[in-house]
C-alpha cells in the first residue's frame, strides 16, 4: 500500500507540474504596475526557530536577520507612520516559506523584503547581493537559491504544500517557467538596495541577481531577497553580527525603501504632466551604427526605421543604479550596447536589436557565455516589454 501511495504521489506531482507548464505557456503572466501608493510593506526575517539558517563561528543567521528586520521596520514606522509594517516573524519562531508569502498576499502588501545572510564553502567570499525572482540557472545563483529553499525539507507535509518540489535540479525547471509579474519594480528596488549597501554599509557589491526562491515565488507584489553578507567569512561575520554592522545594514535597507517610495510618490504627483509611453523609450540608431563583431562573438545588427506599432527583440545583459558608459571596455568588449533609463535611478543595458525572436534567442544563448543572467526582452513602439508580450503581439494576440 505504501509503495502504491508513493507511485500515486509521483504521478500526481508530475501531472501537476505538466499542467502548470501548459498553463504558463498558454497564459503567461502579464507585467503589472505596482500600486499607486505604497501603503503596506512586509519585512521577512529569514529562517527562525528550529531553522537556524547559516551558522558562523559565533552567530546564527536567524538572529542576525531578525535584528536587522526589526530595525528596518522601526525606521520605516518613524518616518512614514502612514505605512503599515508587517513582519513575517518578530521573534525566534519557525515560519513556513509558503506562509511567509501568504502573509504578504493577505495583507495586500505593496512591497516584500526578505532579509538573509549568505554562506559559501569558500571562506573568502564576501559582499552583499540582492535577488529578484528569475530563471537564472547559473551555478552560483542556483547554489544560493537551493541553500535558502532547503528549509522546506523540514516543514510538515512539504510534499503536499510544494506540489512535487524537492529542491532538486529538475524541480527548478518548473520554477523557471513562472513569470514574475512585478519584475520591473522588483529590479528597481533591488538596484536601490545594492546602491545603499555599497555606500551606506560599505559592502562589496555583488550585484542584482535572479534566482528561483520559494519565498519570492509565493508573493504577488514587488519582492526582493537581500543577502547582507557572508556569515562563513569570519571578518564579515564579525561585522554583520555587530551592533554597528546591523545598524548600518538596516539603514541601507531603509534608505533603499525611501528611494523606492519617493519614486512612487513622485510619479503620483507628476502623473498628469508625464507621457507614460516615453518612459524607458529606446532611441532609434542610424544604420551605420551597428553592433559589430568581437574576437569571439557576433551580435545581431540593430534594426532601424521600424514603423510605430512594429515589434523588435533584444537581449538585456545588465542593470545599474547609475548610468554607465556603454563603450566596449565596460561590457567585456561588446560593441553596440544601448543604455535605457527606465526610472530616475535605474538603467538597463541591451544588445542585438532585431525583428526576429528566434535570432534574439540565438543571440542570448551566445551572450550568456559572458553575461550569464542575460535574457530576451521585447520592444513595442520603442519601449521595453516582456518577450512573451512582444511574441503575442506579433501573432495577433496568440502565443508563439
Amino acid at each position: 500500500m505504501k509503495d502504491n501511495y508513493l507511485i500515486y504521489w509521483v504521478y500526481a506531482s508530475r501531472f501537476f507540474c505538466s499542467t502548470m507548464l501548459f498553463m504558463v505557456l498558454i497564459f503567461p503572466v502579464a507585467a503589472q504596475e505596482s500600486s499607486e501608493v505604497l501603503r503596506t510593506v512586509v519585512i521577512d526575517a529569514g529562517h527562525g526557530g528550529k531553522d537556524p539558517g547559516a551558522v558562523g563561528l559565533h552567530s546564527k543567521e536567524k538572529n542576525i536577520v531578525l535584528s536587522i528586520a526589526l530595525q528596518v521596520g522601526n525606521l520605516i514606522q518613524q518616518k512614514y507612520p502612514e505605512v503599515k509594517v508587517i513582519y513575517t516573524r518578530d521573534k525566534d519562531v519557525f515560519v513556513d516559506l509558503a506562509k511567509r508569502g501568504d502573509i504578504a498576499n493577505k495583507a495586500q502588501a505593496n512591497l516584500f523584503i526578505s532579509i538573509h545572510a549568505n554562506a559559501n564553502a569558500k571562506k573568502t567570499a564576501a559582499g552583499a547581493e540582492t535577488y529578484v525572482m528569475g530563471n537564472s540557472k547559473t551555478e552560483e545563483n542556483m547554489a544560493v537559491a537551493k541553500l535558502e529553499n532547503s528549509v522546506i525539507l523540514i516543514e510538515d507535509d512539504y510534499t503536499e504544500r510544494y506540489a512535487g518540489f524537492d529542491n532538486s535540479a529538475e524541480s527548478y525547471i518548473y520554477f523557471s517557467l513562472l513569470q514574475n509579474a512585478y519584475l520591473h519594480q522588483s529590479l528597481s528596488v533591488a538596484a536601490e538596495m545594492q546602491e545603499q549597501l555599497t555606500t551606506t554599509a560599505k559592502r562589496i557589491d555583488r550585484g542584482v541577481r535572479q534566482a528561483n526562491f520559494v519565498v519570492l515565488w509565493k508573493t504577488s507584489m514587488p519582492s526582493v531577497l537581500v543577502e547582507v553578507g557572508f556569515i562563513s567569512n569570519e571578518e564579515e561575520e564579525n561585522y554583520i553580527s555587530s551592533k554597528e554592522g546591523k545598524s548600518e545594514l538596516a539603514s541601507s535597507i531603509f534608505n533603499a525603501f525611501c528611494a523606492y517610495k519617493s519614486k512612487i510618490d513622485e510619479r503620483n504627483v507628476t502623473k498628469s504632466a508625464t507621457i507614460p509611453e516615453k518612459e524607458g523609450k529606446i532611441p532609434e540608431k542610424p544604420e551605420e551604427k551597428q553592433a559589430t563583431d568581437t574576437a569571439t562573438h557576433k551580435v545581431s545588427p540593430h534594426v532601424t526605421d521600424i514603423p510605430a506599432g512594429k515589434v523588435e527583440f533584444c537581449v538585456q545583459i545588465a542593470t545599474s543604479a547609475r548610468p554607465m558608459d556603454t563603450s566596449p571596455s565596460n561590457f567585456k568588449k561588446y560593441k553596440g550596447v544601448e543604455c535605457i533609463q527606465s526610472s530616475p535611478n535605474f538603467y538597463k543595458y541591451i544588445v542585438g536589436r532585431t525583428v526576429s525572436y528566434d535570432e534574439a534567442q540565438a543571440t542570448c544563448k551566445k551572450v550568456r557565455n559572458d553575461f550569464k543572467d542575460a535574457f530576451v526582452m521585447g520592444i513595442i513602439n520603442g519601449k521595453l516589454v516582456q518577450a512573451s508580450e512582444a511574441v503575442k503581439k506579433i501573432n495577433g494576440g496568440k502565443e508563439k
